[in-house]
């Protein structure tokens, strides 16, 4: 019986990171195939934005996503007022689960149409969970979504730990889980390494996440240990790098829900979500990680048949050290700010609809600063 209740509990903890991804979608249909059934979910989305404000000639606005790297600063030129429409978040997932005496085998794959800069099928998760172990593609291990307010924007709030989707392997015990992840690619980091240079990938990069709660509260910590390194065939090095992170939420009375959380580190690089900073810069031959961090505060409050959501976020990165060694950093991205507002509803079962203003905000290094908004429209049928 003891056994039975860790195995139930693991699947709930090991699992809860894709909640925000699975929870909105109601399976199609299932098929049982012997002990094992099948379910088959997702939605077709479509989101309508129009953009205006201090948004760089050629950009078609501020992406398909809001992209910080499409709004202008300082005196560079600008071109506003963009309209687009797209259904690439529109998702497709299947899941499994088969019984066993240690717990239950769940498989998950499940992908969207964001791959290709938009319009190409890819790849979110492919993973499997059996008696404490996950291993495949999922949510790193190092972020929770407990202080995430829903947004319409696919961007979400930035500061954020723990958005990057990369292969892992997890064990979980209870409310504790401690995963080895890809070190390799940008969604665990990118390095400064400056030209010529080759990044080098000798170590998983390790994570720790308590996740948990109590009552009306939720909580969770995170802690991330990491290496990055560089080898161009004569010389190398290697900097070691860290993250923490820590939030929750709490409903302070009913239909009114506080959310926040706040991360950072020193090398963190894209594991702070949109960081304006890579995870180290090359100072001749050495390798120094830059420091970065940020965080979210956000209010959801229940209105009529949906809510409305408020959220700030914020990401900042100390480009100093990298200044005073002679790096060429004034264009780079000094501080970053994103402001959601949306009132999402849902008509009837399956069926959601949501309209959100957005304000986007960079700064660089060097001062020069620039701003743009957003209005954004959706349309959501689940399946």
């Amino acid at each position: 019986m003891m056994q039975t209740t860790t195995c139930k509990r693991f699947v709930t903890g090991s699992l809860s990171l894709i909640t925000l991804a699975v929870a909105t979608s109601v399976s199609a249909f299932e098929i049982e195939a012997g002990d094992t059934s099948a379910s088959v979910y997702g939605y077709a989305k479509l989101d309508a934005t129009y953009d205006w404000g201090d948004i760089k000639p050629g950009s078609s606005g501020l992406g398909n996503s809001i992209g910080f790297a499409n709004l202008a600063v300082g005196d560079e030129a600008t071109s506003s007022g963009h309209t687009a429409m797209h259904a690439w978040q529109s998702r497709l997932g299947v899941r499994t689960s088969t019984p066993s005496a240690q717990g239950d085998l769940v498989t998950v794959v499940e992908g969207d149409f964001y791959g290709n800069g938009g319009g190409g099928f890819r790849l979110r998760h492919a993973y499997g969970s059996w008696n404490g172990i996950t291993a495949g593609q999922l949510w790193t291990n190092f972020g929770s979504f407990v202080a995430d307010i829903p947004t319409l924007d696919f961007t979400g709030q930035i500061g954020r730990a723990g958005v990057n989707r990369q292969a892992q392997i997890r064990y979980s015990v209870g409310d504790v889980h401690v995963a080895l992840e890809a070190p390799n690619g940008a969604v665990s980091g990118t390095s400064y390494l400056g030209e010529g240079s080759e990044r080098r990938n000798s170590l998983p990069d390790l994570t720790l996440r308590y996740e948990s709660g109590m009552g009306n509260i939720n909580y969770a910590a995170g802690a991330l240990l990491r290496q990055v390194a560089f080898d161009d065939g004569e010389r190398d090095d290697a900097a070691t790098g860290w993250g923490l992170f820590a939030g929750g939420n709490v409903e302070v009375v009913q239909g009114t829900t506080l959310r926040g959380l706040v991360a950072g580190g020193d090398g963190i690089g894209a594991y702070l979500n949109n960081s304006p900073a890579p995870a180290a810069y090359r100072d001749g031959d050495q390798l120094e990680s830059l420091f970065a961090w940020g965080g979210t505060v956000g209010i959801s409050q229940q209105v009529g048949p949906g809510s409305v959501n408020l959220a700030y976020s914020y990401a900042s990165a100390d480009w100093d050290d990298a200044q005073a060694a002679g790096a060429d950093v004034a264009a780079q991205d000094k501080a970053r700010q994103l402001i959601h507002l949306n009132y999402l509803w849902s008509p009837a079962q399956r069926i959601s609809y949501g309209v959100e203003l957005a304000h986007v905000e960079r700064k660089t290094v060097a001062g020069d600063s620039g701003d743009a908004w957003r209005l954004q429209g959706s349309v959501t049928y689940n399946f």
